[in-house]
């Protein structure tokens, strides 16, 4: 069993820039962002409740929102990745990730991406190339997140 973590995370942003580029953002609205905590590195993890789904009984579906620090090393790996995806990386803020969550099982999966400015312009999106099970341990920030999201 492999633990989720920032390198996890990390390596499926890599993974899933290299795919055809799609819209996404939370449901395009106006979205109302929940602190779910911080990352080893200081960056900041939200969640946004209103786009919480249930496509299955077991399965819960909701957008996360990661705002790393100015000194972040995630906010270097994906500026790094953007300009290898011949992208601009001017104004780059924050990334969304449409997580799935196993509430039964404890597990997340990371199904799309988007890299934004500040001001909500996608700089780059993509679907995941790699949607693997991911388990989901107890004390973690997808815990966290599985606490708020899954109805049992």
């Amino acid at each position: 069993m492999k633990r989720i973590g920032f390198s996890h995370l990390l390596l499926f942003f890599a993974c899933s820039l290299f795919v055809a580029t799609t819209v996404v953002h939370a449901e395009g609205g106006k979205e109302e962002w929940t602190l779910a905590g911080f990352t080893k590195y200081r960056d900041a993890l939200f969640i946004e409740k209103k786009s919480i789904s249930y496509p299955s009984a077991d399965l819960a579906r909701v957008w996360s929102l990661v705002a790393p620090s100015e000194k972040s090393k995630y906010r270097n790996e994906v500026k790094s990745e953007l300009r290898e995806l011949k992208k601009s990386i001017k104004g780059y803020r924050y990334t969304e990730v449409l997580n799935e969550i196993d509430c039964k099982g404890s597990r997340i999966r990371f199904l799309q991406i988007a890299h934004l400015t500040e001001t909500g312009y996608i700089i780059h999106s993509a679907f995941s190339s790699d949607q693997e099970w991911k388990t989901i341990y107890p004390g973690s920030l997808w815990q966290n997140i599985q606490k708020t999201v899954c109805r049992n």
